[in-house]
C-alpha cells in the first residue's frame, strides 16, 4: 500500500490546498457533447470532499442538497439547498465549529421519514447525529443522536412491515440503528468494525420480506439482517480486505436482488446472493468501485460496472463476472477511482456511463463497447459518483459531480 491519503479506503481523508483552476470542454469524433449548466459556489480550501448530493422536488421546486465540508474547526462545513436550475444557494445548515471536519455531512437522502406526507432531508453528521431538515429552509425538524458520525445515506423504508416506515442508519464504527417515524429505537445492531460501503435494503433471500444488508468494511464482513434485526445468516460472507463500496443488482432470473461489494486492498468485485454465497469474484486491482448495475447494452443482463486504482473501467456480465469491455479513463497517478452511475442522458432511450476519475475528468461512455464519446475536466479531484436526475425539465438525466473542493457541477450530455 502507497503512503498516500487514500480516500475510497476513507480511514482518513486531508485536507489539501487548491481551488479550482478552471474548467473547459472535450467533443470527441464520436459526437458526444458535454456542457456545463452551472458550478455552485460552495468552493472550499480544501479538496477532500467525497459525499454526494441529492436531488428532489419539492412542491413546484426542485432543489439540490450538496453535503459540504471544510477545514477542521472552522465553520464551513454545512448542508445547503441549491436551486436545482441555476445551482444558487436557497440556504445553509450549519455543524458546529469543533464538529467541522472532513467528513462532517454524509450523503443525504430526501424521503417522508415520520409518514406525514412531507419530504425531509435526512443525514448522518460529525455531531453524532441523524438530522432531519426543512427541505424549502434547511431548518433542523428532528435530530436522533448517534454513537458515532455517520459515513453513509439513510435509508427510510418499511422493513418491519408495520404501518409506518422506519430510517435506518449505520455510523462508521457499525452501529446499525433501525428508528420509528416517531423518532423511538426499534433496534440496533454493533458490527464493531467500520463501516463504509452504502447499506442497502431489498428482497434477496426470496421469503418475500425485506433485509438489511450492510457491511462491516474493516472485517470485510457481510451481513443479512431480516426486519426485525434477527441475521438472515449463521455467519457473515467473508472477504480479504476492506468492503468499501456495496450496492445491488441482478444477476440470475429470480426476482430476489443480489449484492455487489468491492473491497480495498485486494480490489475484489463480487456478487453474492441472499444465501450469503459468493456466485463470482474478480480481482481488478487495488481500490476497487462500484455503484451502477445495470442493462447498459440492452442485451437482457445486468452489468456491473467497475472500476479500480489503475484507471480503467470494466464492463462485467452480473451473472457470471466475465469481463464484457475494459476502457481507460485517465493515465494520472491517481489515489483511486469514483465508481460510474447509469442513465439516459442524451434522451435516445437507452443509458450511457457518466464516469468519473479521480483526476478531475467525468467521462460519457457508450455502453455497449466502452467508447468514451465525450470528456470534461477541472483540475480538482473526484472521489464520489454522480448523482443523476432532470434538473432542466428536458427529459433527460443530468449529472450532479461534487468535486473535492465542495463545488458541485451540472453537466448537461447530448449529440453534436
Amino acid at each position: 500500500m502507497r503512503a498516500r491519503t487514500v480516500v475510497a479506503l476513507a480511514l482518513v481523508i486531508l485536507a489539501l490546498d487548491g481551488l479550482a483552476i478552471g474548467s473547459f470542454l472535450v467533443d470527441t469524433d464520436s459526437g458526444g457533447e458535454i456542457t456545463v449548466l452551472w458550478v455552485s459556489e460552495t468552493g472550499r480550501e480544501v479538496n477532500g470532499n467525497h459525499h454526494a448530493p441529492a436531488v428532489a422536488q419539492v412542491g413546484d421546486r426542485q432543489f439540490v442538497y450538496a453535503p459540504i465540508s471544510g477545514r477542521a474547526d472552522t465553520d464551513r462545513c454545512a448542508l445547503y439547498g441549491l436551486e436545482a436550475s441555476s445551482g444558487e444557494r436557497q440556504w445553509r445548515s450549519g455543524i458546529s465549529v469543533p464538529d467541522c471536519t472532513i467528513h462532517s455531512i454524509a450523503d443525504p437522502t430526501v424521503a417522508d421519514y415520520d409518514g406525514d406526507g412531507t419530504d425531509e432531508v435526512l443525514a448522518a453528521t460529525t455531531e453524532n447525529t441523524l438530522t432531519a431538515y426543512d427541505p424549502r429552509d434547511g431548518s433542523v425538524a428532528f435530530e436522533y443522536a448517534l454513537d458515532s458520525y455517520g459515513y453513509t445515506k439513510p435509508l427510510v423504508v418499511n422493513i418491519t412491515g408495520d404501518s409506518r416506515p422506519e430510517t435506518v442508519v449505520v455510523d462508521v464504527r457499525g452501529m446499525v440503528y433501525v428508528i420509528s417515524a416517531s423518532g423511538e429505537t426499534v433496534w440496533t445492531r454493533d458490527l464493531e468494525s467500520t463501516t463504509f460501503g452504502q447499506p442497502t435494503v431489498g428482497e434477496f433471500d426470496g421469503d418475500d420480506g425485506l433485509e438489511l444488508a450492510v457491511a462491516a468494511g474493516g472485517a470485510g464482513e457481510l451481513y443479512l439482517f431480516e426486519g426485525d434485526g434477527t441475521p438472515s445468516w449463521d455467519e457473515p460472507a467473508t472477504f480479504d480486505s476492506s468492503i468499501t463500496w456495496m450496492t445491488t443488482g441482478q444477476a440470475d432470473a429470480d426476482t430476489s436482488s443480489e449484492i455487489v461489494v468491492a473491497t480495498a486492498l485486494d480490489g475484489t468485485v463480487a456478487m453474492v446472493d441472499g444465501n450469503s454465497t459468493v456466485l463470482w469474484e474478480r480481482d481488478l486491482g487495488t481500490f476497487a468501485a462500484v455503484h451502477g448495475v445495470a442493462d447498459g447494452d440492452e442485451d437482457g443482463t445486468e452489468e456491473v460496472y467497475a472500476v479500480a486504482e489503475n484507471g480503467e473501467l470494466y464492463s462485467l456480465d452480473a451473472e457470471s463476472g466475465e469481463t464484457e469491455w475494459r476502457t481507460r479513463l485517465t493515465n494520472a497517478d491517481v489515489q483511486m477511482m469514483p465508481p460510474p452511475a447509469v442513465g439516459d442522458v442524451d434522451g435516445d432511450g437507452s443509458p450511457e456511463l457518466v464516469a468519473p476519475a479521480n483526476d478531475g475528468t467525468v467521462s460519457l461512455v457508450e455502453p455497449t463497447t466502452g467508447e468514451v464519446t465525450a470528456t470534461y475536466e477541472r483540475e480538482v479531484p473526484i472521489y464520489t459518483h454522480p448523482t443523476m436526475a432532470d434538473i432542466d425539465d428536458d427529459d433527460n438525466v443530468e449529472a450532479l459531480v461534487m468535486y473535492g473542493d465542495g463545488r458541485v457541477v451540472a453537466l448537461d450530455f447530448g449529440r453534436a
